[in-house]
């Protein structure tokens, strides 16, 4: 049903190391080479969504269409698979669950929900989960070639924001233009805050960022976007998600400053982040955009210069 990709199986299979044994052994006779989501909510069948749509766990190890054969998602299954993940990231496991994710090694991300706790007005804790978003990340070398010769044009960096829904294949986008851009001799810094691009584990990347980029995970975007700008002499800084004044504010002192920003914003078009308060302004900074197309495709569905 689904073409092979040993690089996505692989990605694959390294997430399965966070799932509890109890349904491990089910997927190992399911091919999730183009898999890219699985979703675990107490009571209901184990989801597995491919780029062809959504199927569930079959109880006998297969991808079925019909969730009245597939594995059951019991209160034991959410538990350990929260104590394997928490196991995976204990010096920070605490701000992941408030902020409802954990990344883990490979830099997948588990997505949680749950009751809120709030303290003063904020969450300060995520109690009772009764759900877990795996969010499969991949490395496709290859993926930016369609948009390099706009990224760079002339031998110069052009200010490029990628435009993205929810699962649309920016993550996987960014971390190959900073790798090309790294292999081509340009300074690259990474601003990881939510440690998916480069997936640093003890002090190395979980991907090929080629032999000049240096990485900041686990940082408030603004504050290392400035961090890096004044500690690493970059060419060019890449970060994933903007979505804050102070984002936007930091984007303009670095452009400012002299270096280039390539980085992403969740929206399905220029018209939709242009009504954001926060970010209406934030296409005068930028030279370059690339609009994907929806969850799961991972395509260009627009590449264009921006007047400034």
């Amino acid at each position: 049903m689904y073409i092979a990709n040993c690089e996505a199986v692989s990605a694959f299979r390294g997430i399965l190391d966070y799932m509890p044994r109890e349904i491990r052994r089910y997927f190992f006779n399911v091919d999730l080479s183009d898999a890219y989501e699985v979703r675990l909510c107490l009571g209901q069948p184990v989801c597995i969504y491919f780029r062809d749509g959504r199927y569930f766990l079959g109880s006998k190890g297969q991808a079925v269409k019909n969730p009245l054969s597939a594995v059951r998602v019991t209160r034991k299954i959410i538990d350990e698979a929260l104590e394997l993940a928490v196991k995976s990231s204990l010096y920070s496991v605490k701000d992941d669950i408030t902020n409802g994710f954990i990344t883990v090694a490979g830099g997948h991300r588990i997505g949680i929900s749950g009751s809120a706790v709030v303290k003063d007005g904020k969450i300060s804790f995520i109690k009772d989960i009764s759900a877990l978003c795996y969010r499969i990340a991949g490395e496709v070398i290859g993926a930016a070639d369609p948009v390099m010769d706009l990224i760079v044009k002339d031998g110069e960096i052009q200010n490029t924001l990628i435009i993205s829904p929810p699962g649309g294949g920016k993550t996987t986008l960014l971390r190959d233009i900073a790798r090309q851009l790294s292999y081509g001799g340009y300074r690259v810094s990474i601003v990881d805050e939510r440690r998916e691009i480069a997936a640093v584990c003890e002090g190395r990347s979980g991907f090929d960022l080629g032999y000049s980029a240096d990485v900041m995970d686990g940082a408030d975007k603004a504050d290392g976007m400035l961090m890096m700008l004044r500690s690493m002499s970059p060419d060019v800084i890449v970060t994933d998600e903007i979505g804050t004044a102070a984002d936007a504010a930091a984007i303009e002192k670095i452009i400012l400053s002299g270096v280039k920003i390539i980085t992403s914003v969740h929206a399905a078009s220029r018209a939709q982040v242009e009504k954001r308060r926060d970010l209406k302004d934030i296409f005068g900074f930028f030279e370059a955009a690339v609009t994907l197309s929806g969850r799961g495709e991972g395509r260009i569905k627009e590449a264009v210069e921006l007047d400034g």
